[in-house]
């Protein structure tokens, strides 16, 4: 039985991973919607697939939907919640929605995991919130 789970769930990961090269590909071809639907068949696979969330967020990003974004890049952390590349993203859709507070938030968050450059922006741009 377990090694019939074990199979079952080999499956599901190839199935994701095949989803995501093809969202990737869509994405780099500028196919945005193709996109979304191959990173939302990866989640459907494969629900823990945190890299899945945080690129279908960077595609609503490009396409200017930034609570889907920010929604799905939450997700992401829900699931690796020290992932830079989504407190960073992240945090950069909620500054694109003037959500300084939450922007600054993520950017102290990033800034403890090493990376500074959103909060300088923020401060440079005099928006950043202090705690």
């Amino acid at each position: 039985m377990k090694k019939i789970l074990f199979v079952f769930l080999l499956t599901l990961f190839a199935y994701s991973d095949s989803y995501m090269m093809l969202g990737d590909k869509e994405y780099s071809n500028g196919n945005f919607t193709k996109a979304i639907e191959f990173y939302t068949k990866a989640i459907s696979a494969n629900p823990k697939n945190a890299k899945a969330y945080n690129n279908r967020g960077i595609v609503y990003y490009e396409l200017e939907d930034y609570q889907s974004a920010v929604n799905d890049y939450t997700r992401a952390l829900s699931i690796r919640s020290n992932n830079l590349g989504s407190i960073i993203n992240r945090g950069v859709s909620y500054s694109r929605m003037k959500d300084y507070k939450n922007a600054s938030e993520d950017a102290r968050r990033a800034c403890r995991l090493g990376d500074c450059e959103l909060r300088d922006m923020l401060k440079s741009s005099g928006v950043f919130v202090e705690q």
